[in-house]
């Protein structure tokens, strides 16, 4: 074999090292499935989807989704969570392998210091937000976050409070759910008497809103 062929089948060889060791294509798990009826709490089954579960954290029941006709709607809005919140996305039907290439793309607007930061719980029910933090104040935003740049904090599901150190190496091949978090409070003021999709949008500077989520990964079945 002349040396030129050597350098052909060499070149091959690292080729093809190379293509195996990319991360394998990820697919569209779960579009956010809003009604856009309505004026409602999250909790009130506002989603279209029959396969999709939604679980609220911290102060998540008081997450509203915001209707009209714009682009950006239906929406969610947590302008009126009197403590830190979040919401996730459940498939009945399999669980979330988030490794590799696995990403969210979602549309948001955020009001002051707030933003939007991924939010997941592990097949063994550990509750993870991450640094990741995202959000524009100026208009809706289009972006994306990779769950292989993340790093984690465990999360106290009910007072909405981080806890402890980073949590290294989590087992990202099974994820029960998805969703995003807000670590800081609305800046609405809640009325007596008065049902949360009866109260006004609290005034600039405290809130998150998200149009579009969109879940990348791949589909692990779940045990029956």
């Amino acid at each position: 074999m002349n040396q030129v062929m050597k350098n052909l089948v060499i070149g091959l060889v690292l080729l093809s090292v190379r293509i195996c060791a990319q991360p394998a294509p990820v697919e569209l798990l779960f579009r956010m499935p809003l009604e856009n009826t309505t004026r409602l709490p999250v909790v009130a089954g506002v989603l279209t989807d029959p396969n999709l579960e939604l679980q609220t954290y911290g102060d998540g029941k008081n997450i509203v989704v915001s209707i009209g006709k714009a682009a950006t709607d239906p929406h969610t809005f947590d302008g009126l969570c009197e403590r830190p919140c979040g919401m996730t996305f459940r498939d009945k039907r399999h669980y979330f392998d988030l490794r590799g290439r696995a990403k969210i793309k979602w549309t948001t607007i955020v009001s002051g210091f707030h933003r939007a930061q991924p939010l997941i719980k592990l097949a063994d029910g550990t509750l993870l937000v991450g640094d990741q933090a995202q959000g524009s104040v100026a208009d809706w935003q289009q972006s994306e976050v990779s769950f292989s740049e993340v790093r984690w904090l465990a999360l106290d599901a009910t007072r909405g409070v981080t806890l402890g150190r980073w949590v290294e190496h989590p087992d990202l091949s099974k994820v029960d759910e998805v969703g995003y978090f807000d670590v800081i409070p609305g800046s609405g003021v809640h009325q007596e008497g008065v049902a949360v999709e009866k109260l006004p949008n609290p005034p600039v500077g405290g809130w998150v809103a998200i149009a579009a989520f969109e879940l990348w990964g791949k589909a692990v079945g779940r045990e029956k």
